[in-house]
């Protein structure tokens, strides 16, 4: 999902991008097929990685990949494989063949409950789940390699990003797109947690382009090396109200299972409160484009075009 936006980015400012992933070159968007090469690989494969690196000799590489919960917490060793495994290999493989940069996605899963409201850059970090715990060790791999290695290392923390491409099953969070992607595309789609459950987001644009801005900020400017993000906050009820206001003929019911909402309470504290990304604004200046009307505004006329 943030792959394809942060490809286009790249595409369009004349970059010479390579895409590694497991998927097949068909699901490549029309719009930067031939302009983009494409390597499928595992990342869990350490050959397979290194070969890819080898051969495209990046500048930067911009790590993307990961499994998500619940699937990370259904399968620890999955979990652990693709997320710390699987930045390993990137890292040593950066390392290895001197590529210039790492720009890491990691989340704000890696922070605990009872947290404070914002939530400071640099707080404990003690999360609920496998994904956060992953998600953690990645990051000190990653500022490992900084120190020992030099490896220029660069992360941002991600809220739960609404953009086209979810997959039911590949997060708790999902449905705060698919509610919106199934809509504009004239399907039904119900809704299991509370109208007033309300979470932080950033629209996967803008997640897109925070990664392009960390890649290519001075790196004198940079206060630390890992740096939380905000984005807007919105409750199901007003993604509902959004989604009908720009799909009036949108087909959404409600249907409450008290097993989802209590996960999304207790396991999703880390996207009800607000980061402090006050560092990444002043370093990088760090500034999200879209709130929530417009986040649904645009990914509906994204569906409906063709372009998600």
């Amino acid at each position: 999902m943030v792959g394809k936006e942060l490809a286009r980015l790249l595409v369009a400012d004349g970059e010479d991008v390579t895409i590694v992933d497991m998927a097949p070159s068909s699901r490549i968007p029309e719009d930067i097929k031939g302009s983009a090469a494409h390597v499928r690989a595992d990342i869990t494969n350490l050959a397979q990685i290194m070969d890819a690196v080898k051969a495209s000799r990046p500048d930067v590489i911009y790590h993307i990949a990961a499994l998500m919960p619940p699937a990370c917490e259904i399968d620890h060793a999955a979990g652990y494989a693709v997320n710390v495994l699987g930045t390993y290999n990137v890292l040593e493989a950066a390392r290895l063949f001197e590529a210039g940069k790492v720009v890491y996605s990691s989340t704000t899963a890696t922070f605990g409950s009872g947290l404070p409201d914002p939530v400071p850059n640099d707080y404990v970090q003690t999360p609920p789940t496998m994904y956060g715990t992953s998600k953690i060790c990645s990051e000190q791999v990653g500022l490992q390699y900084h120190r020992h290695y030099g490896l220029d290392f660069r992360a941002v923390r991600f809220l739960s990003i609404i953009g086209p491409g979810r997959v039911r099953g590949s997060g708790w969070s999902a449905y705060t797109s698919l509610v919106i992607e199934d809509s504009a595309k004239g399907l039904p789609f119900t809704i299991q947690v509370d109208k007033d459950l309300r979470l932080r987001f950033i629209y996967v644009k803008d997640a897109a382009h925070s990664l392009l801005q960390l890649a290519r900020a001075a790196a004198e400017s940079l206060s630390c090396r890992v740096y939380n993000l905000d984005g807007f906050s919105a409750s199901t009820k007003e993604l509902v109200e959004a989604t009908e206001r720009y799909v009036p003929e949108a087909r959404i019911s409600w249907e409450f299972d008290p097993e989802y909402q209590h996960v999304m309470e207790t396991q999703y504290e880390c996207i009800q409160k607000r980061p402090d990304d006050s560092a990444a604004r002043k370093d990088w200046h760090w500034q999200p484009l879209y709130n929530a009307d417009e986040a649904v505004k645009d990914l509906v006329q994204d569906i409906r075009s063709g372009r998600g």
